[in-house]
Order: structure tokens, then sequence, then C-alpha cells
């Protein structure tokens, strides 16, 4: 029986010493992890902002929309509706990118919502992309099975050189949201995505179709005669989408140009006027963001940016607080002289009426 307790009490102590060298380890462990604080690179979670809202997203899984309706004298809290990052983020974005022929390459700036509107039956994927200090919804990745050009095409700065090889190569479009709302988006009908080869661009349309889809590629051919290709089918957000009618592989309809970067903005030069809005979308330089591992890219300004706000709850009950003064008239104040004679003329069928 002494044997028996001796063992026991042996068992123990070896046991409780195993835990205390785990509780020491466990803090240190945690701190390498890529992403466990919300000020790591590509880290979605906090408060952001734009002129319509706020947006924030808290460590338990949960989001907020705060409105900034009537010009932004009132902050309008939503509530608070539970949202999921999908566990596949870092490898593949969306998860919903498919075709063997493409190559994606991994990035921590890619998020996956899976946000649940109240009264749908299904979560909605929303995907994202954090570049710096914004949030993009519209934005492309990088098809690391395509070689790219060599021929760079960039003035100004070193730094510009450095985005134009980085920009070499197909960036797929891998956006189907066009903002994150307070209600389920329609997804989109139709997307562009890009292929950079040397001094040229080139601006492929997908849209959606009701087709088998099958692994193939279209093939198109340069300025020079060179043959490039690109995936025919793509899957976004449980939608197909192709950019060859019917069983062809033959890529016809496309836009071609050439393109120049300077202080960090792209301006892009097309040929000709191939699809609708390509004027609109080439008339000013548009910002170009591509995440520090190269792997994904965007262009324009971002959907929302990162807030200095610190407590949300405070701003919001200070700002609502504020009393602000009335608006000034539109019409200053006049002294009017009527012409009390003339005014009774009028009345009097342009009688002049008789004093009394």
């Amino acid at each position: 029986m002494k044997r028996f307790l001796s063992i026991a009490s042996l068992l123990i102590l070896v046991a409780c010493s195993a835990r205390a060298q785990t509780a020491e380890a466990t803090p240190g462990a945690q701190a390498n992890v890529p992403g466990a604080s919300a000020s790591a690179p590509g880290a979605i979670s906090g408060i952001w902002e734009n002129r319509s809202r706020f947006v924030e997203f808290s460590a338990d899984g949960k989001m907020r929309i705060i409105l900034k309706p009537y010009y932004g004298f009132v902050y309008e809290d939503t509530g608070w509706m539970p949202y999921a990052e999908m566990p596949d983020t870092i490898q593949s974005g969306s998860g919903e990118l498919k075709p063997k022929s493409v190559s994606l390459l991994p990035s921590r700036s890619l998020h996956s919502l899976s946000v649940r509107y109240s009264g749908e039956k299904y979560d909605q994927l929303v995907p994202a992309a954090v570049i710096s200090d914004g949030i993009f919804f519209r934005f492309f990745r990088k098809d690391a099975s395509v070689s790219p050009g060599t021929q760079q095409n960039a003035s100004g700065s070193s730094t510009a050189a450095q985005t134009s090889a980085l920009l070499q190569g197909f960036w797929l479009a891998s956006g189907n949201a066009d903002a994150l709302r307070l209600y389920k988006s329609e997804p989109v009908r139709e997307f562009f995505s890009f292929y950079f080869d040397g001094g040229a661009y080139y601006r492929i349309r997908y849209w959606e179709a009701d087709v088998r889809e099958r692994d193939l590629r279209a093939s198109f051919e340069t300025a020079d005669g060179r043959a490039l290709s690109v995936p025919k089918f793509i899957r976004l957000g449980g939608a197909l989408y192709t950019c060859v009618t019917s069983t062809g592989t033959k890529l016809r309809n496309f836009e071609r140009g050439t393109y120049e970067l300077k202080d960090g903005a792209i301006n892009i030069k097309p040929e000709s006027v191939v699809f609708t809005g390509t004027a609109a979308y080439v008339a000013e330089p548009m910002r170009v963001s591509v995440s520090a591992d190269g792997a994904v890219l965007a262009f324009g300004e971002p959907y929302l940016a990162r807030s200095r706000i610190a407590d949300l709850d405070k701003e919001i009950a200070a700002h609502n607080g504020l009393r602000r003064p009335p608006r000034k008239p539109i019409f200053g104040y006049m002294e009017l002289d009527f012409r009390w004679d003339e005014i009774e003329r009028i009345r009097n069928n342009g009688r002049v009426p008789e004093k009394e």
C-alpha cells in the first residue's frame, strides 16, 4: 500500500511539473504567431471608416456597421452581426478559385469574410484584401503559373520600376463585392482581369455563365505575334464565369494598350475603346496598391481606411451629444419697402382711390 501511494505521489508531481512548464512556454509561443495582434500586417480586426460609415471587426467574431447619415451629423449604430473568417484564408483567399491551370500566390493580406445577415438562410462570402492601412473589396491575385514579361514601363523613380516589375504577369480579379453593406449583396455579373506583358497590358472580360466547368485555357496573341493564355473558366463566390463563348478557346474580345507608372499611380492608355465604361475607367491615373508579398494588387482608393479612433462607443456618444448651431438662412435679412399707393391702385382696377 505504501509503495502504491509513493508511486501515485510521484506521478502527480511529474504532471504538475509538466503543466507548469507548458504554462510558462505558452505566452512566448503566442507572441510569435503571425496575425496574433490587430497591428500585424494584413490584420482585419479593429476599426475602419470612410465618408459614409464606420466598420468594426471584433476579436470574438462579430462586426458592426455605424452609418454617418445627415451629412455626418449623427452616427447611427446598427448593431453587431456575426461573421467568421474561413480557415483557408491565408492559403487561397476566397477558397473559390479552383482551375488546376491557375496557381494563385498565397498572401496574409487576403481575408474571406463569411457574414451572417439577418433573415438570410445562408452566409455570404465576401473576399477582402488588406493592403497597408486600407481594405479593398475589388482586387486582383497573381497567377504564379504565368511567366512574367521582362520589359519595364516606369518613369520617375526606382520605386516605379519595382512596381512595374511586380505587375508583370496575369492578375485574376478576386473580389465579388463593391462594398460591405447591411444586407446581402447580389453577385457581380462580370469582372475584368489584367495581363501585363512588358510595357503592354491586356484587359480581359469575364461574365457569368450557366455552362459546364472545364479546366481549359483561352489563348490570344500579342502585338508581336506571341501567344499568351489565361484560364477560360473562373469560379468566384459560388458563380461560374467565362471569357470565351460556347466551346471555343480563342480569346478575341479583349482590350489592349500601354501603361505608365508615375508617383504611385498607373495611367492606362488603350489602343481603342472595346468595353462599355472604358473611357471613364482610364480618364484619370489610378493609385496602385501592392501587398508586401507581391501577391495582391488593387487599383484606386481603398473602400475603408483604418481609423485612428480607439473606442468607437465613446466616439459615438461624444459625437451624438454635440449641439450644433442652426444653419445660416439661405436668404439674408432684407429691409423691404412696399409701395402701398401702387398696391391700392392695382386693387382698385387701375384707378387712384379717392382720399378721404
